[in-house]
């Protein structure tokens, strides 16, 4: 019985000094796995033994031995024509200058419409009629004034030949010229009254309503004209004259896609009811104010509207395609990344190379743009850099 405790004892002891040699953290274990990730420190220079290199700084130097040298891919950069793209959203807005909402300067009762919605018009086109007290009282000043210019045009006239006969003395001449110069220029003050309002002075009559006309060409795109209502000057827009035939699309553009938009590139416009076809469209500017919120910029789209298939108020899809002439396009699996930075190894010379802050565009099929921290000629190491760090 005894014999058979001390061999039960002996063999828990085996079993648990076999267990603690294979722990991790036992000097066999280290000695075992060591090898193979040590790092040792040599005047300066940081070893990385199971890759055979040696990391001074931001320069890592490879010898021709190392097993690291294969799996590096260089490649030479130059400049090169690319581009990039983007999609955003936008919403449809009428050009500026193309939109006219139409009311009335006096108030006064609609006597007469000439319009209907749909309706194409021109500059000048009558709209409708307006019986309005306040606009007669200004056609009678116009009309008063001009009389007493003409009153006072005749007697500046007279005084002068008088003076050249010497009848007449240089006090009367003077009082005559200025106050022909006074109804002249009252004359020129109610004129510009009647242009304000759209109205031709010369047909400016007392026995005719105002007549309020289109001031742009365009369609009628709005009307709450009903004849016989009574409106006033500061009365909402009883019409709305709109050109189409061009708009804007006014797109939101966040904050790390503003490098990509220039004036003049080229946008293609969708809409759901398009099904995947796109209308051309061109940046015409690029706002000023980011939005603190989206931290985003508005960018005004100018493109044509075929068969008026966009409507004001509509969403729409936009995508950017900005051109570069001359710029530096790598691989993505070049470009490495460190504490929010993007980074690339340079060769200095054959087995030498220098760790590069760069700032980078995303790019189509896989590529980056380089910025910033390349030049043309530049040999970078297009795959294997993750070997380097």
């Amino acid at each position: 019985m005894n014999k058979f405790i001390i061999i039960f004892f002996l063999f828990i002891f085996t079993a648990c000094q076999n267990h603690r040699q294979n722990e991790p953290g036992t000097n066999a274990n280290r000695n075992r796995y060591g090898n193979q990730q040590r790092h040792r420190y040599r005047g300066g220079h940081e070893t990385t033994e199971s890759r055979n290199i040696i990391i001074s700084g931001d320069t890592v130097f490879v010898p021709a031995g190392s097993p690291v040298s294969s799996k590096l891919l260089l490649r030479t950069v130059d400049l090169q024509e690319n581009s990039i793209q983007f999609t955003t959203t936008g919403v449809v807005r009428p050009v500026s200058g193309h939109k006219a909402e139409i009311s009335v300067p006096f108030e006064g009762r609609i006597v007469k419409s000439f319009i209907r919605l749909g309706q194409k018009v021109k500059p000048g086109t009558p709209l409708f009629e307006v019986s309005s007290t306040d606009y007669l009282e200004s056609v009678r000043m116009f009309i008063q004034a001009g009389r007493e210019r003409d009153l006072a045009e005749k007697n500046y006239l007279r005084k002068k030949d008088l003076l050249e006969s010497g009848i007449s003395s240089g006090k009367e001449f003077d009082e005559a010229r200025l106050a022909f110069d006074l109804a002249e220029k009252e004359y020129e003050k109610t004129s510009e009254i009647l242009k304000i309002f759209n109205l031709n002075p010369e047909d400016a009559d007392m026995a005719r309503p105002l007549v309020i006309r289109s001031p742009i060409s365009g369609e009628i795109v709005q009307t709450n004209i009903t004849v016989g209502q009574y409106i006033k000057s500061d009365s909402d827009p009883v019409a709305i004259v709109a050109d189409l035939q061009k708009i804007w699309v006014i797109a939101s553009v966040k904050e790390k896609d503003l490098g990509a938009v220039s004036l003049q590139d080229q946008v293609e416009i969708f809409t759901e009811s398009m099904h995947g076809k796109a209308v051309s469209g061109s940046v015409n500017y690029i706002g000023n104010i980011m939005n603190e919120e989206t931290r985003s910029v508005e960018i005004y789209i100018e493109c044509d509207n075929p068969g008026q298939i966009f409507k004001c108020g509509m969403f729409v899809t936009a995508r950017f395609l900005h051109k570069i002439d001359d710029s530096i396009i790598v691989p993505s699996s070049s470009v490495l990344q460190d504490y929010g930075k993007c980074f690339l190894f340079v060769q200095a010379e054959p087995g030498t190379f220098i760790k590069k802050e760069v700032t980078v565009l995303s790019a189509p099929e896989k590529n980056m743009i380089i910025r910033t921290g390349l030049e043309p000629g530049n040999i970078i190491v297009s795959e294997g850099g993750i070997y380097l760090q």
